[in-house]
């Protein structure tokens, strides 16, 4: 994470903190998912909004991929701030996915966005850091190197919300600079003894963007009726290294329990090009105060 992303991770951490203190709204989520082949995630969510405009957001994680999918142990981080006005709004977030060994990625993301009616059209942006470290057996040694590279996304996403309906549609296309180039050229090297398989990554709902991917489009619809509601999600993510893709499918149903409690369930299938078919399941809690 450089400088300003830690003053930035700061800055909000320090605020959530103060402005819990004050008996502001508190919200907290944790959750918990699986595939089929041993893959899991685990996740705590928390937000403090000080007005009704303004929310604070942070949040960590941990996930495992299978064998199947990468095998790489990652723990996440995401810190987040957004101001929401009547007809406009705009938020700012930080996430850090960090396998400790040899793959992190860190992704700042930046989300604007205008309403008219029951519309609401919102401009995407993103930066993404990755690193890798490598194994190279040369003639007279073995050489560990870390090579880093960097992607910059744009997109668009457009919501549509009335009574107890909502739908989405969302697409975001990454361009990575030419150290990426260099990072595909050494995969093909005869030295090349020992890479993470970030590739694997977009084979499974628990990592699925967490890879080199450089595009990504989703939708999605939610119905609810008193204190039940079902959701249907699909989510594309296109993999850069291999030059394949995933689309995940996810059917979620959640229940408000009280004003204070509510819970959700969540299936679906990620068929992947690469990998095959690998089913997931999650559930989680959602308490505020």
């Amino acid at each position: 994470m450089s400088g300003t992303l830690r003053w930035f991770a700061l800055a909000v951490l320090l605020a959530s903190a103060g402005t819990a203190a004050t008996a502001a709204p508190l919200t907290a989520r944790f959750g918990y998912a699986a595939d089929q082949h041993g893959g899991y995630s685990v996740d705590a969510d928390f937000s403090v909004a000080p007005s009704e405009r303004l929310t604070f957001l942070a949040g960590a994680g941990h996930s495992r991929g299978s064998d199947e999918t990468g095998d790489l142990t990652g723990t996440l981080y995401n810190v987040g701030v957004s101001w929401r006005g009547r007809r406009a709004g705009v938020s700012l977030n930080y996430d850090a996915f960090d396998d400790s060994s040899d793959y992190r990625a860190g992704t700042l993301g930046a989300r604007a966005w205008l309403s008219a009616g029951d519309f609401e059209l919102a401009l995407l942006g993103r930066r993404r850091d990755l690193a890798v470290e490598v194994v190279l057996e040369l003639p007279l040694r073995t050489l560990r190197r870390e090579l880093d590279f960097s992607a910059t996304g744009v997109g668009l996403e457009l919501g549509y919300t009335r009574e107890d309906f909502s739908a989405y549609v969302m697409a975001l296309q990454y361009d990575y600079d030419e150290s990426f180039d260099d990072f595909l050229d050494l995969i093909g090297s005869p030295q090349l003894e020992r890479r993470p398989r970030i590739e694997a990554l977009v084979g499974t709902f628990i990592t699925q963007t967490q890879g080199a991917v450089d595009r990504l489009a989703g939708a999605g619809v939610e119905f609810g009726s008193g204190r039940h509601s079902v959701g249907l999600d699909i989510t594309f993510a296109h993999d850069a290294v291999l030059d394949s893709g995933s689309t995940s499918l996810a059917v979620s149903y959640r229940r408000v329990q009280s004003a204070r409690i509510d819970w959700g369930v969540s299936a679906g299938l990620v068929d992947s090009d690469a990998f095959g078919d690998i089913g997931f399941l999650g559930v989680d809690i959602g308490l505020s105060n």
